[in-house]
């Protein structure tokens, strides 16, 4: 189980997270929804260690990942998918995928199921990342990250300026990690399509949890997406 407990983070002196606590189950889809500056992106990397917390604890079965330097959190079993993709733009497509491989001396044999999740980047393996559609793009991001073989993998805006159909493609992806036992914790723009594969729903205000509840809840009210997220269904 990956936990938070009573995680606060600053920026230069300003509180930007307070308070956080949850925990995420293996197999469990959460997705943290909220305005622009609640803190959900902060959330994501205080768990990889690109943010220190001043106050509480973030742990692994067990393992304080708090504790740890940033590029040992991978090794632990979590992997991230950051916003804007962050791919090497002059390697090739299989040269990004082995980035993901080095951190835990994967084998093919991942490589191959990766593939399987993915098989438009079967015949692009040589082609560099940059040169690819924004879409082929985040599914090298994703499939890098599968590469380190993750228990828990954090997606920050995976469907960001891709087509309807790829959106559709990248969340289909997602249920699927979701069935092989990978506890995914989702920030998401399309609150819809965030809301229709989660398991649970955090509901972020100035970096503290206002609201832990379900999709089931907010289909019957939806006053808290409108209060904490700004939008209504």
């Amino acid at each position: 189980m990956l936990t938070l407990d009573k995680v606060d983070c600053y920026y230069t002196g300003i509180q930007v997270l307070d308070n956080v606590t949850f925990s995420l189950n293996k197999g469990e889809l959460v997705s943290i929804l909220g305005r622009n500056g609640a803190g959900k992106t902060t959330t994501l990397k205080a768990i990889m260690g690109l943010v220190i917390p001043t106050s509480g604890s973030i742990t692994l079965d067990g393992v304080v990942l708090s504790s740890l330097p940033a590029h040992e959190v991978p090794k632990q079993g979590v992997a991230f998918v950051p916003q804007g993709r962050r791919l090497f733009p002059m390697l090739s497509v299989r040269e990004n995928l082995e980035m993901g491989q080095y951190v835990n001396d994967s084998g093919d044999g991942v490589l191959e199921w990766v593939l399987q999740l993915f098989p438009d980047l079967k015949n692009r393996l040589r082609q560099r990342a940059g040169t690819l559609s924004g879409g082929q793009q985040q599914m090298v991001a994703m499939a890098r990250a599968l590469c380190t073989q993750p228990r828990y993998l954090l997606l920050d805006e995976p469907s960001e300026g891709l087509m309807p159909i790829l959106v559709e493609r990248v969340l289909e992806t997602v249920l699927e990690l979701k069935q092989q036992d990978v506890g995914i914790l989702l920030v998401e723009q399309k609150v819809d399509a965030a809301l229709h594969i989660s398991d649970r729903v955090l509901l972020l205000e100035n970096g503290s949890i206002a609201l832990e509840t379900t999709p089931d809840v907010l289909a019957m009210d939806s006053d808290p997406l409108v209060r904490y997220v700004g939008i209504k269904r």
